[in-house]
């Protein structure tokens, strides 16, 4: 079970009036400009300015707790235009140029090496497509997932030197491709490494390393993803600034930067803003087919819809089949082709999503089998010939149901284990897996991600290194945060609130949808909608009545019940209906009214702790060990319960402000080990049926209880 600490900013009241006035007086003075054929007086410029000064509010609200306090800063954000640096500022980015050059000018053959996953794709099609019309003979190859695994190989090499090939250019891998450097070093192959992934301490033996993450790169932006790399490539190349190449490429170098989560800030908000208008009004014939394909053809195309509608289909192929055919989507020129190919990875995706459900299903019954992989800080599972292209998208979502860092590695027929690990933010995955590096054939990644190769024999000691690593340097796992922007008033609620924060956009990863909390809300009526699969909240505070959607929520999954009160973190979305603009609230999360998440979190920690057996301090047992009176009240909420499930959090509610969720699951623990009760924990619900006993149960001789005293 996992749980969000609720984290709402506090925000400078001054600088909040400075920036609500500076976005207020730039918002008038466009007005005035786009009226230039009305006079405006000094009392109208007033009138003006005071309305926007009220609009401007939330925009300023917003960005004053993100942390954006400078005027000028917040107006270049909302402008989201900032400047692209000189790409020749990248380390050894005129080593790279000069040798492409010199290659094309000789008529010398030039291979693009790329990866499997969109980035990979649209960072090979970008350097290409520019080396192609530039005049480069040029050839692109792409490595298999499971044949070839992430990089650079031994073989790959080979056979690009068997063609007689010469040199190869990487996009979005490499840097840590330090053997295999050496190797084509010994044929006679120059190497070109273009990256954006954190380098080890070892660098490859290449002629032009140009990766912004390098220990002595002096560029100002270290958020490119590979293809955002390549888009800078070409820039430097031509010559040109980096901003007329976003005309031709940008598209691409979008689609890679927000597929790979890479951060919507600084120069790759100036990217994505660019490469969202060309898919807007796209030429390529690849990408019409595959918009018209996910039905987004003649629609505004934002970041959200490359993340869960472009993207895990161009990522599918790399996943399931072969990213070649990502690739002849993304340069494909026949329109009827196109069409072909953007069918085909639809349907490689709906068989990526269902073999990743069975991996899930598969996972979930190992946790159930063996629980106390939950009390891990690293959870690790393998298994048997689970497809090592989607363990990748199976980690993820159990480090959404966990709260942990998970690692999920599928061991094949030759005792060989891949791996695909996500973290929590605020525990570096790559470096745990470095301290476990002797371990390990092949590894690499980033601080939220990290891709390993071992012997299936060293799996059960890896768990156990990395969780020792883990203890050691964080012994209490950061928790994850939600973040919310500011409160809100649901009486202030409108379609134009949402229209302001267009402005705000792209949303992604470093600049997020605003969250909004709604604060001790009366729950009034729950119905189901969308054949029961999703839900419709009818909620009200101080007369203010507003309806909000609980989405993938079914009414028996639903944790609480009409009468409750609450507190609701949610996300505001304008959708058409017939013709007309319509608020939409949609709840992320909910707990109840005035529930201490924070408080309860750390709890959890501590009996989290108390399970492994690891020695607590005498305040932690303190503050673990339920009283008698507690037991009590614990107890005959239980029975009053009627072996029903229910929410953790909502029991611990009724149990009073005294009522932590360590606590109470200490109590539990001990009513199990006094055989008062069965227990079952699953997704933060407890079904707890009361056994019958003879006579009195001493509870106070619980091993547990008395492991606390």
């Amino acid at each position: 079970m996992t749980y969000r600490a609720w984290n709402t900013k506090t925000v400078d009241r001054a600088a909040l009036k400075e920036l609500t006035a500076a976005i207020a007086q730039q918002n008038t003075e466009e007005l005035e400009y786009q009226n230039m054929d009305e006079e405006w007086s000094e009392e109208k410029y007033r009138s003006v300015l005071a309305a926007q000064q009220k609009e401007a509010g939330l925009l300023a609200g917003i960005l004053a707790a993100r942390g954006i306090t400078d005027p000028a800063e917040a107006l270049t954000l909302l402008a989201g235009e900032e400047e692209l640096s000189d790409p020749m500022l990248l380390t050894d980015m005129d080593k790279a140029c000069e040798r492409i050059l010199r290659a094309i000018d000789e008529g010398e053959m030039i291979v693009v090496f790329g990866d499997y996953d969109v980035d990979g794709v649209t960072a090979t099609a970008l350097l290409y497509q520019h080396l192609k019309g530039m005049g480069a003979a040029v050839k692109c190859m792409l490595p298999s997932r499971e044949g070839d695994g992430y990089g650079l190989s031994k073989n790959a090499i080979q056979s690009i030197y068997d063609k007689g090939c010469r040199l190869i250019v990487t996009v979005d891998n490499g840097i840590s491709a330090v053997e295999e450097a050496a190797f084509a070093a010994s044929l006679g192959i120059d190497l070109i490494i273009t990256d954006h992934h954190l380098p080890h301490d070892t660098l490859p033996q290449a002629v032009a390393i140009v990766d912004p993450r390098r220990a002595d790169d002096h560029s100002p932006f270290k958020g490119l993803c590979g293809a955002g790399v390549a888009f800078k490539l070409c820039a430097a190349l031509d010559g040109c600034p980096p901003e007329e190449m976003l005309e031709y490429c940008g598209d691409l170098a979008a689609v890679g930067t927000v597929a790979d989560v890479m951060p919507l800030t600084g120069e790759n908000r100036t990217i994505v803003k660019a490469g969202l208008r060309q898919l807007q009004n796209t030429d390529r014939p690849g990408f019409c087919a595959l918009l018209e394909e996910v039905g987004l053809a003649g629609k505004p195309v934002t970041a959200e819809n490359i993340s869960y509608a472009i993207a895990p289909r161009i990522n599918a192929a790399g996943r399931m089949d072969s990213a070649v055919t990502a690739l002849q989507l993304v340069l494909c020129e026949d329109e009827d082709r196109a069409v072909e190919l953007a069918h085909k990875l639809s349907d490689i995706n709906i068989q990526r999503q269902e073999t990743e459900m069975e991996i899930v299903k598969a996972a979930q019954e190992l946790l159930d089998a063996e629980p106390e992989r939950l009390e891990d800080r690293v959870i690790l599972l393998w298994g048997r010939d689970w497809h090592p292209g989607v363990i990748g998208i199976v980690a993820s979502r159990l480090v959404e149901k966990t709260g942990r860092p998970v690692i999920v590695v599928s061991v094949d027929e030759h005792g060989e284990g891949k791996g695909s690990g996500r973290s929590v933010e605020g525990f570096s995955l790559f470096q745990a897996v470095c301290a476990c590096g002797d371990l390990m054939e092949r590894y690499g990644g980033h601080p939220m991600a990290a891709g390993i190769t071992l012997k299936a024999e060293n799996v059960p000691l890896f768990r156990e290194r990395i969780n020792q690593y883990a203890a050691k340097t964080c012994p209490e796992m950061p928790a994850q945060v939600l973040r919310i922007d500011c409160k809100l008033n649901p009486a202030a609620l409108s379609v134009a609130m949402v229209e302001s924060l267009r402005r705000l956009e792209p949303f992604g990863n470093g600049n997020p949808q605003p969250v909004f909390g709604l604060y001790n809300m009366n729950l009034c009526d729950i119905s189901a909608v969308g054949g029961g699969g999703h839900l419709r909240l009818t909620l009200e505070k101080n007369g203010a009545v507003l309806t909000a959607m609980r989405f993938n929520t079914r009414p028996e999954e639903f944790a609480y019940a009409p009468g409750d009160r609450l507190d609701l973190a949610v996300q505001l979305e304008a959708r058409e209906f017939r013709g007309q603009q319509s608020l939409t609230v949609i709840v992320r999360d909910m707990k109840p009214a005035g529930f201490d998440t924070e408080k309860n979190i750390a709890s959890l920690a501590r009996y989290a702790a108390c399970r492994r057996g690891e020695t607590l301090s005498a305040q932690d047992k303190v503050r673990l060990l339920p009283d008698r009176a507690f037991l009590a009240a614990a107890y005959r909420a239980l029975r009053a319960q009627g072996g029903k499930p229910i929410e953790l959090l909502r029991l611990a509610a009724r149990l009073g402000p005294d009522c932590t969720l360590g606590r109470l699951c200490t109590a539990v623990d001990a009513f199990e080990e006094r055989g008062l009760i069965r227990s079952a924990l699953s997704d933060g619900r407890l079904t707890a049926e009361i056994l019958e006993t003879s006579g009195k149960t001493d509870i106070t001789q619980s091993p547990v209880l008395r492991a606390l005293q």
